[in-house]
């Protein structure tokens, strides 16, 4: 997903009541102090679902899509799916579920 085309998401998002931040010098989305979603490395989007939901089950089960290891350091959150650029058609889809369980 083009860096466009993550604002355009990120703008609809914040319309939504989701404020934009950096961490390490990537832009995120949080709802008041909680980050839900990340644009990071690897032009992956990784949003917060939670292990336990029925959105993380179905959100791992596409193709290229893994639990999230900041930079890619193999200490796993296992709250949070890494979406690739591939799968950029659901990628509102689940900053939007994300956005929902965080507020």
């Amino acid at each position: 997903m083009a860096d466009s085309d993550y604002e355009a998401m990120a703008d609809d998002l914040v319309a939504r009541g989701a404020t934009r931040a950096q961490m390490m010098g990537r832009p995120i989305l949080k709802v008041g102090s909680t980050m839900f979603a990340g644009h990071v490395g690897g032009d992956r989007l990784v949003v917060r679902l939670g292990r336990d939901t029925d959105a993380f089950a179905e959100a791992l089960a596409l193709p290229g899509a893994t639990v999230w290891e900041p930079g890619d350091s193999g200490r796993q959150f296992k709250d949070w799916v890494a979406l690739p650029a591939a799968l950029e058609d659901e990628w509102m889809r689940f900053a939007e579920l994300a956005r929902l369980r965080a507020t």
